[in-house]
């Protein structure tokens, strides 16, 4: 497991000095900042570990439209090309493409290496005149293909490959903005739009002051976007007084089901009606600037489209990145693995300390019914199976009812994949247990994982479509033409806070003083394996036993003005499995957004609200739709006319 207090500040921040010589002539382009960006998609999820926004082809197998710009070339002369780019298969180098200059095709075909790490690649020499010149960006396979960069230069210039001046050459060079926009003076920055995200900045916002609302998907709802599109859970099991998470949440969400999605339009209709809030889609946060060692000043972002920096300043922060991304910039202490046992007395924790974690899903995937056969033609570098016996046995997946951690969560447990059955998708399409990553590191090796999700889904559908005896009939005018690029994100860092949720909140139903949520879902962790997982892929226990969130897990333990809510506030990886789902993450942004309203007021901390607030956050709460356990073992109730009545 990892616990310890981090501090990054993303080069592109300190970037300072100039790279390059004088007589140099360099025509630096952001491929996503193409005028014309054609079918490419734009990605900027692993900006902070590959170092910029990037466009993917995501084509399935068929080519996507060219991308073109025009650029001004400052002077006569030859001028050598150079591509960023990554071949994420070399064995056999699926994502390839081509980049014309003027019309001039590059010799190079890009996207093929030995492998598989971001780099610069010479695409050859170019003659050219003063002037506009044009760029493009030729998809050849449809197959995941990604350009970072094309840069045009004279001379002995090559862009480097070190992050650090790789970040300030795209400064001097304009691939980012140099300067940084100031937006304004806010009483919170929000960053993240998901299920938590929202729910602070609306509470906030409600409550008077004046949001940001920082998002960097061009749509809101996070892993319950329209984009992603897991239903939004909050509720399990069958205890005799069922009764939901209300507040925001059922503004945001409909009611509770495994086939009911949330809608993207509708979520961001409601945040845009809101006054007090301003919201910045395809904006990614990369780093944060402070005013003293716990206190963060603002935060630096990035238009992900433009490369225009931004900066956003307030006396409070909530991060609601599902990653901790501002609470690790700032140097909040975190965590990220699995605990000892003994740490928390948690029967459920291995013995010891590990970095395993639950993997990512690619859990959206959109069919079409045409009116001839499609053929689908599975490459060969997707996973193969023929045979229902190439799975691992049906029915061989089972979870443990005990509270006790199963044999094979600590031992080798790979197996040959798990069986879809006779579903018509082979399950590429919702199903949680195609999921891989728990063995990597969900936040490092990101852009690894999907990558290999991309492989394990084409190889299920191939088997449904081409293989399966009860489904291939039914398949014949069936076609996959969509398959989700942004996988649902379950675990990463944990922010530490002034308490640590742990087992025992379930084992003994602790009902904290500072209660502001609460989750019926009980821990639910998955096997690290995920879908190659053979035997007991999941501990799902105390399902619908309704547990306390603490506030003292919604602010940072070390840095003075930070809140967290969602996917990374203060647990241990245990008891996050019952608080990760999206109604408990929203009840929590909630309480952080009406938290900051209260601390605004009365010019305090998060942690002030603790000390001297608490009650009255809890009224408002309560005031505002949400129920809370109380002492008695009952629930505080909302006004009636406040609750759904599905949520009753």
């Amino acid at each position: 497991m990892r616990t310890r207090n981090a501090c990054l500040t993303l080069c592109l921040v300190l970037a300072s000095a100039p790279i390059g010589l004088a007589e140099d002539h360099v025509v630096w382009q952001e491929a996503e900042s193409m005028e014309h960006t054609g079918t490419w998609s734009n990605d900027p999820q692993h900006i902070d570990i590959m170092g910029s926004v990037y466009l993917l082809a995501t084509g399935l197998g068929k080519p996507v439209e060219d991308a073109v710009t025009r650029v001004t070339i400052p002077a006569d002369g030859t001028y050598t090309l150079w591509v960023r780019c990554r071949d994420w298969l070399p064995s056999h180098s699926p994502g390839r493409f081509g980049v014309r200059v003027n019309g001039a095709a590059s010799s190079v075909t890009f996207g093929q290496a030995d492998h598989d790490e971001w780099g610069w690649v010479r695409g050859g020499a170019f003659k050219l005149k003063k002037g506009a010149a044009e760029l493009r960006l030729c998809d050849m396979t449809g197959w995941w293909g990604r350009c970072d960069a094309i840069v045009l230069a004279t001379g002995r210039f090559k862009p480097a490959d070190d992050a650090k001046r790789l970040a300030q050459q795209r400064l001097r060079y304009g691939g980012v903005s140099p300067d940084v926009v100031e937006m304004g003076a806010y009483d919170l920055v929000v960053v993240g739009g998901g299920p938590a995200g929202m729910g602070a900045a609306i509470a906030a916002a409600r409550h008077g002051i004046k949001v940001a609302l920082v998002q960097d998907r061009p749509v809101l709802g996070g892993n319950s976007s329209s984009e992603i599109e897991i239903p939004p859970m909050g509720y399990i099991g069958n205890p005799p007084d069922k009764r939901n998470i209300t507040g925001i949440t059922a503004e945001l969400f409909p009611p509770q089901g495994w086939n009911n999605s949330a809608d993207s339009k509708k979520m961001e209709g409601i945040i845009r009606a809101e006054k007090n809030i301003s919201l910045f889609l395809n904006t990614r946060a990369v780093a944060v600037e402070m005013q003293d060692k716990t206190t963060i000043g603002s935060v630096i972002a990035l238009n992900v489209h433009t490369g225009q920096r931004l900066r956003f300043t307030a006396p409070l922060f909530a991060d609601t990145t599902g990653h901790g991304w501002i609470g690790y910039y700032a140097g909040a202490e975190y965590r990220m693995g699995q605990e000892a046992r003994a740490e928390f007395g948690e029967s459920l924790a291995p013995i010891e300390a590990g970095e395993r974690t639950m993997g990512n899903s690619l859990y959206k995937a959109v069919f079409a019914t045409r009116a001839e056969p499609v053929p689908f033609a599975c490459p060969e570098w997707a996973y193969q199976w023929t045979r229902s016996a190439d799975f691992e046995p049906l029915g061989s997946h089972v979870r443990t009812k005990q509270i006790v951690r199963p044999e094979n969560f600590d031992r080798p447990s790979r197996g040959k994949g798990r069986n879809p059955g006779n579903d018509l998708n082979g399950y590429v399409h919702h199903a949680w247990w195609v999921e891989y990553g728990g063995t990597k590191n969900t936040i490092e090796d990101a852009e690894h994982i999907r990558d290999e999700l991309f492989r394990i889904s084409l190889g299920l559908w191939n088997y449904a479509k081409n293989h399966n005896p009860a489904t291939r009939e039914k398949n014949r005018r069936r076609e996959l033409v969509w398959l989700n690029y942004a996988p649902g994100v379950r675990e990463s860092r944990r922010l530490v806070g002034d308490y640590i949720m742990t087992q025992k909140d379930y084992d003994d139903r602790i009902v904290h003083d500072d209660t502001v949520a609460f989750t019926d879902w009980g821990p639910d962790v998955h096997h690290p394996e995920g879908f190659w997982v053979k035997g007991n892929d999941c501990i799902h226990v105390y399902q619908g036993r309704r547990t306390s969130i603490p506030y003292r897990t919604l602010y940072s333990k070390n840095i003075g003005n930070v809140f967290m809510a969602g996917r990374c506030h203060s647990a241990t990886h245990i008891a996050f499995g019952g608080t990760r789902v999206m109604r408990p993450c929203c009840a929590m942004g909630q309480a952080v957004g009406t938290a900051a309203a209260i601390a605004t007021r009365h010019k305090t901390t998060p942690r002030g609200v603790y000390q001297k607030h608490i009650k009255t956050l809890q009224d408002k709460l309560v005031a505002d739709g949400c129920r809370l356990m109380s002492k008695d073992g009952g629930m505080r109730e909302p006004p009636t006319a406040l609750v759904r009545d599905s949520d009753r």
